[in-house]
């Protein structure tokens, strides 16, 4: 499948309304990748901080297939709280890969198994930062809560928990044969404006985290002059 342009545009469109354009002073460290030292800042708005492997661009064309491994939740050192129920963990992590794989549906099979011509994408979302919460019986959790499913008020308990104003999404993609890393990026201007007071709008942030990755990512597949701000339009 070809990139398309007016994909591309349609996720500055959505994502400009979500997120700051401030640059990120310095990379955040949490431990995710193996290696940050390839990484280099960036500072016209294709990315935040990218390593791209020699000739990205022109390899990375004969993909067309990509397999998302479930996203990495990192904590925040200093996060208010850093309590958390390990379901409502799972529910985040794959709340933020079915939005990140819908956005990448656009220009890839999302597949499930490594193969010629398929990437296997690592994600991590980092600095989360957790409120405290007075207890309440509305936040139980029901012993068959399903990992991603939306069970009522339970779910919505960590999704009103979550502080997403200083997320920081890590990803890296692998060719998932030889697992040569191609890509990394941090994006750490991400900031949402606004916190989620429930779980329909932290999914809506969610979607446009996704969008945000799906246009660093077909940014690594262009030429540079080609790449777009990813959050202004064209």
């Amino acid at each position: 499948m070809n990139i398309r342009k007016s994909v591309i545009c349609a996720a500055v469109a959505s994502t400009a309304l979500l997120f700051s354009t401030t640059q990120a002073e310095e990379m955040i460290y949490s431990g995710f990748m193996s290696d940050y030292s390839q990484l280099e800042k960036v500072t016209d708005g294709s990315a935040d901080y990218r390593y791209l492997a020699p000739d990205a661009a022109d390899r990375m064309i004969k993909y067309n297939a990509v397999m998302i491994d479930q996203p990495e939740i990192f904590i925040a050192n200093d996060s208010p709280y850093r309590g958390v129920k390990p379901k409502q963990l799972d529910a985040l992590a794959d709340a933020l890969r079915a939005k990140i794989a819908e956005a990448m549906s656009e220009d890839y099979y999302v597949v499930d198994r490594p193969g010629e011509n398929v990437l296997y994408v690592s994600v991590a979302a980092t600095n989360l930062k957790l409120k405290k919460k007075k207890k309440s019986l509305l936040g139980y959790t029901p012993v068959g809560l399903v990992s991603g499913a939306v069970v009522g008020a339970a779910t919505s308990d960590i999704a009103k928990k979550a502080s997403l104003q200083d997320l920081v999404i890590e990803f890296e993609a692998y060719d998932s044969v030889t697992n040569e890393r191609l890509v990394a990026i941090i994006d750490s201007r991400g900031n949402a404006k606004e916190d989620p007071t429930s779980w329909d709008e932290l999914e809506m942030v969610f979607a446009a985290y996704g969008r945000l990755m799906q246009c660093r990512f077909n940014n690594a597949r262009l030429p540079a002059e080609q790449r777009v701000n990813c959050l202004t339009k064209d």
